[in-house]
């Protein structure tokens, strides 16, 4: 609404003007962790469209001698097999050459920097939803299922022991030197409300200027390495009276596995005016701008990564 010229004579409303600021304001950007830890796996070209891994698993262990000259009772591997079947993902929108040429803004390249965002958020949330799913799963506190969880219950250093002991005694590696324990940035709060945890920064780690009191960087805790992110999953409203379930996802080195196509890797595209012909494009007027990607994931190995859900102080309570 443009404002009137005070203390001006001669002037009208046409001539009181805004000034445009050409530099775009930066857009706010998650961390986009849950496709790190991953086994990475590349379909090459005429290779189909589905990965299978497979795995032999323990053999039970003996405790019985044997009997000389008796064939003993043979024992029979068992043999896992994991497939993830890549599918396609993709957006686009469309332009017009009067746009390009007239427009304040650089559209073609923020628009392939939006696009770019959007996808590595995509593909980010793909592999999430599904490694969030396993069936290695840890209630805080009392909970006895999502249902349970409830206020007050969050994620605290005893949370995380129990989390660790549960993947060390299923003899989960870790990923170099660590376990990646995926927090949401609201949980971040509450890890650094546990006087548990703070004890251990204030005590264990180097004084001065690096340490996570000061930084707000929480590094490792036994061996569990916090890794922070706003896509951590959450569950809206499926706690104990309808409070917000968190989770946090803590990982050994062959938990999951990510998969995508060699010969269509994920990328931008940018058709420029003219390029849709004669029947798309009769007058050279429309551009367009897009991605495109192929991905799966799958989980791999349920006894490599734990999932814990508790809710947060900062998230909604229970009613």
């Amino acid at each position: 609404m443009p404002l009137p010229l005070r203390g001006a004579t001669g002037f009208n409303s046409t001539e009181d003007k805004g000034t445009y600021d050409r530099a775009l304001l930066r857009r706010a950007q998650p961390k986009l962790v849950h496709n790190t830890y991953g086994v990475k796996a590349r379909i090459p070209p005429r290779g189909g469209t589905w990965c299978e891994w497979r795995r032999m698993e323990k053999l039970s262990t003996t405790s019985t001698a044997l009997t000389e000259g008796t064939i003993s009772t043979e024992t029979i591997p068992t043999v896992v097999t994991i497939v993830a079947t890549v599918a396609q993902y993709g957006q686009f929108f469309r332009s017009t050459d009067y746009v390009s040429d007239q427009a304040f803004d650089p559209i073609l390249m923020e628009g392939t920097e939006v696009l770019g965002e959007a996808m590595g958020e995509s593909l980010d949330i793909l592999t999430r939803n599904i490694i969030t799913a396993g069936t290695t799963v840890q209630y805080a506190s009392t909970a006895g299922s999502r249902g349970g969880v409830g206020s007050g219950m969050w994620l605290t250093g005893s949370e995380i022991r129990e989390a660790l002991a549960t993947l060390e005694t299923q003899n989960g590696e870790t990923i170099g030197g660590v376990y990646p324990l995926i927090i949401h940035t609201k949980t971040k709060g509450d890890v650094f409300g546990d006087t548990n945890v703070v004890n251990a920064f204030l005590y264990a780690a180097a004084r001065g200027g690096d340490n996570p009191m000061l930084t707000g960087r929480l590094g490792t805790y036994l061996g569990a390495e916090f890794v922070v992110t706003s896509q951590a999953r959450t569950f809206a409203s499926l706690g104990l009276s309808g409070a917000e379930v968190y989770v946090s996802l803590l990982l050994a080195d062959g938990a999951y596995g990510v998969v995508d196509l060699q010969a269509q890797t994920a990328r931008t595209f940018y058709k420029p005016v003219g390029s849709g012909g004669a029947t798309g494009d009769p007058i050279d007027q429309v551009w367009s701008l897009g991605w495109k990607a192929n991905h799966a994931a799958a989980i791999l190995n349920q006894n490599f990564m734990v999932r814990i859900e508790h809710t947060s102080q900062y998230g909604t309570q229970a009613a």
